[in-house]
């Protein structure tokens, strides 16, 4: 069983929906590729960890199936590297690749979640892409508040530096039209596996392949910020205002991320505004109808984040509402292992239309 599934070719939309995968551990070779190609995020890391490795000690978590970031450190003169990976699979080819690469004498690949693993010595530099399409989204604050007291010197380094969550009004009717939601093809798979990693079906995070100026309603806002190695992350609410700036039909919100890698970035990675493999969650309206709206109309956010039951990833809420209307245009459970509903709201009605009713995703 699948769901709505976008055109292809010439009738493909200008914008198609993905599965949101990277808190889930269902990586492959596809997921995989998709980052390393990703030359925006790939530079960045490369040039922050090039600056401070050489002469020091590093801990790379997640280091994934090519221990990228782990042999970059080898290669700028790092005198022992941790690679950490949690997933098996993953960490015996990042061993075989290591080998392959002759860092086997510098760099030693350890299986396991970082939480659990202890290293022999208090690592000078941390690096860990595991930033989500939402900041906080694949567990990076727990795992680099650990990271903190446990495994990285007082005095070491962590890459990134700061990441904020920005949320923006999105209006993907004027974008999309009269085209319904639906995944784009090659990703539609990832639905099912990612209900098969947590057990049953559920409205799972949403992301658009971009958020084209012509769909925002108003200027982005931060509603998260993350600054690694300074102070640990309080969970919490965060009410901001946001005034529509023209006007549409207010069909969600759209969350992205701006990311300073190194302190030394003069501007973020963005999102919103590049093409990376941080692709821009979308958190669809609730109501029935979507709203219409106009410049000068005020919508209040408010964004809540608390742990999970798994104790590492982040569960969410947004709600978006307007002063004139007591009902929530948007009321989103973002949680990580599923909130209450599936088919929630009219638009997870026709993304999911074609699963049965008591599909439990086998």
């Amino acid at each position: 069983m699948r769901a709505n599934v976008a055109a292809v070719g010439d009738d493909a939309p200008r914008i198609t929906l993905i599965p949101s995968v990277g808190e889930y551990p269902i990586y492959d070779e596809l997921l995989y590729s998709m980052m390393t190609a990703d030359e925006v995020r790939v530079s960045a890391f490369d040039r922050a960890l090039r600056r401070c490795a050489a002469g020091r000690t590093v801990v790379d978590i997640g280091t994934g199936a090519e221990a990228n970031w782990a042999i970059v450190a080898a290669e700028s003169g790092a005198t022992r590297v941790w690679a950490i990976e949690a997933i098996p699979e993953s960490a015996e080819k990042a061993r075989a690749v290591v080998a392959a690469r002759g860092f086997a004498d510098v760099i030693t690949v350890l299986t396991g979640d970082s939480r659990e693993i202890d290293l022999p010595e208090q690592a000078d530099v941390c690096v860990s892409e595991t930033i989500g399409a939402i900041a906080s989204s694949e567990g990076v604050c727990e795992i680099f508040a650990d990271a903190k007291k446990r495994l990285v010197r007082a005095s070491g380094i962590f890459i990134p530096h700061r990441v904020e969550t920005v949320a923006v009004p999105f209006d993907y009717a004027a974008v999309l039209g009269d085209v319904g939601p639906g995944f784009q093809a090659e990703y539609a798979t990832y639905v099912d596996r990612v209900f098969q990693a947590v057990g049953n079906p559920f409205d799972l995070r949403l992301c658009w392949t971009e958020i084209p100026h012509e769909g925002r309603l108003a200027t982005p806002t931060t509603v998260e910020v993350l600054e690694f190695g300074v102070a640990e992350y309080e969970y919490a609410a965060h009410k901001s205002r946001v005034r529509i700036t023209r006007p549409g039909r207010f069909g969600g919100i759209a969350l992205g991320i701006r990311l300073w890698v190194s302190p030394d970035d003069r501007d973020p990675i963005d999102s919103l505004e590049q093409q990376t493999s941080w692709l821009p969650v979308f958190v669809p309206a609730t109501v029935e109808e979507p709203r219409a709206v106009t410049a000068g109309d005020e919508v209040e956010l408010t964004f809540e984040v608390g742990l999970s039951a798994d104790r590492i990833h982040p569960d969410y809420r947004l709600t978006a509402r307007f002063a004139d209307r007591p009902e929530a245009e948007v009321d989103w459970d973002g949680a990580y292992l599923g909130g209450p509903e599936f088919r929630s709201s009219p638009f997870y009605r026709e993304l999911f239309a074609p699963y049965p009713a008591s599909f439990k995703g086998e």
